[in-house]
């Protein structure tokens, strides 16, 4: 770090010669003359230690040989920092270390001295990521998603030297060897070293053109990124009809209730919202019967503990703040079918009324009152999935987070501007909505260039068998 003030002293006083002597790793089979001829190893520990005797201290005869150093002769140059005498060359020439040694003092004088500093890149990210934790610009989620990404980096050659020794050979090895990743892996990757290595700027540690960084070349990442995945409109329309002419729940044991889980997956396709939004939703705080519409504004989420909460902001609720956009979208009863999403509110509010352990008056909880799992929601719908034939082709299995992707994907089928679909969806732009629903737009285009009057029509996304099948469903609960 700079320290305005500081001074060196100047002249040759300060250069001298001095014998070098760094420990061998590894003993060799050969002895120098005067270990050869000592008759006394005790003071040097049988050769096994790290003590020296008079004798090898005072060695001159092995320059070129010893079987416990390596010795060299050298010239080394000090000069007084803010009062304290600090070597600052080690050279074989006396040239050298006076070049080295009249640099050093330039950059004392103006400001420019780098500290020798063993500080990591590591270190370094993980200082910036709480900086920006604690500005409220990070939140925990955010920071437990990130600990792969240092994970990658502690367990590297990045994380093997100091800072100041680290070298952009050293970065560019590591990124090509992440570069089987998607590109946005890889770019998780360099965004996070780029940080690190510009607050060592920042903190003095290197000087600016010394930043490793500038002189990295980043590899292009050879895994594509996955494209989002939705289900057609036929395979929608089977996975709502099944949900409501099957049993859902397999074990008595289940700390769900067989509407909930239909109820969250009906609502999923008709909301498209995120399934940790769905499970923060307040049927009190979030629900208004008579402007028609759902309050979106907290999520499901971990904290540093792994311990789920309820996120008082979205998932992109940092971003958006961030470009002064509110973090509040509201979900029109009409977008899809405005009979349906208030049976189906009525109902599931009755459920969670009916909970006596539902003390936060989630609008979706398990029978105790917690928190929904995300990983138990989805782990039934792709066990429905999979009962109803649908999406076989997926290794894997379908995942809750497609009746997102599919209720968007009805929304650009439906002919709704993007504009609009990125207000409901709460995306932060229409670029994301561009980027991450490409080939779904493509999709659309190419159908209404054969067909200029194609688009569904909310009857098209909920026909009147479907919605008749629903309807007296909640109807026959209702009654009882």
């Amino acid at each position: 770090m700079n320290n305005k003030g500081t001074r060196a002293t100047n002249g040759e006083g300060s250069i001298y010669n001095t014998i070098q002597k760094i420990k061998r790793s590894k003993k060799l089979e050969k002895e120098c003359n005067i270990c050869s001829n000592c008759t006394d190893r005790s003071i040097c520990n049988n050769r096994s230690g790290s003590l020296k005797c008079k004798k090898c201290e005072e060695c001159t005869e092995c320059l070129k040989y010893c079987d416990r150093f390596y010795i060299y002769n050298r010239v080394q140059a000090q000069i007084t920092i803010n009062g304290k005498q600090t070597t600052v060359a080690n050279e074989n020439k006396r040239k050298d270390a006076v070049e080295k040694k009249k640099n050093t003092e330039a950059k004392v004088q103006t400001d420019n001295y780098i500290y020798k500093s063993n500080v990591t890149l590591l270190e370094l990210c993980l200082k910036v990521e709480n900086m920006r934790f604690q500005a409220n610009l990070k939140g925990e989620t955010s920071m437990n998603r990130d600990k792969y990404v240092y994970n990658k980096i502690r367990d590297s050659e990045l994380n093997s030297v100091p800072f100041q020794q680290l070298t952009s050979d050293m970065i560019n090895n590591f990124l090509n060897n992440n570069k089987s990743s998607t590109p946005g892996s890889l770019d998780k990757l360099v965004q996070k070293i780029k940080l690190g290595c510009n607050q060592a700027v920042y903190d003095g540690i290197v000087a600016y053109a010394d930043n490793p960084m500038l002189h990295v070349i980043v590899p292009l990442a050879e895994q594509p990124e996955k494209k989002v995945v939705a289900f057609e409109l036929d395979e929608q329309i089977k996975m709502i009809k099944y949900i409501f002419s099957h049993s859902l729940i397999k074990n008595d044991k289940s700390n769900y209730d067989e509407a909930t889980i239909r109820n969250i997956i009906l609502l999923g396709f008709m909301t498209f919202a995120r399934l940790g939004e769905l499970g923060a939703l307040n049927y009190e705080t979030d629900i208004d019967f008579n402007k028609k519409h759902i309050v979106i504004s907290k999520t499901l989420a971990k904290d540093i503990k792994e311990q789920w909460f309820i996120q008082n902001m979205t998932k992109t609720g940092r971003k958006k703040l961030s470009q002064n956009i509110v973090d509040e979208r509201y979900i029109d009863f009409e977008i899809f079918n405005e009979k349906i999403i208030t049976a189906l509110l009525k109902d599931q509010i009755r459920i969670a009324k009916n909970n006596p352990n539902n003390t936060n008056h989630l609008l979706f909880c398990t029978k105790n009152g917690s928190l929904i799992r995300e990983t138990s929601i989805t782990n039934y719908f792709k066990r429905l999935c999979r009962e109803a034939g649908i999406r076989l082709d997926i290794i894997e299995g379908c995942h809750m987070h497609m009746t997102r992707h599919s209720g968007i994907t009805r929304m650009i089928e439906m002919g709704y501007d993007l504009f609009f679909i990125t207000l409901y969806s709460g995306h932060s732009s229409i670029k994301e909505i561009e980027r991450t629903y490409g080939h779904i737009l493509a999709d659309y285009r190419k159908k209404k260039i054969k067909n200029s009057d194609f688009k569904y029509s909310k009857s098209d996304i909920f026909p009147q068998s479907l919605e008749k099948l629903i309807l007296s469903s909640y109807k026959k609960i209702k009654g009882r």
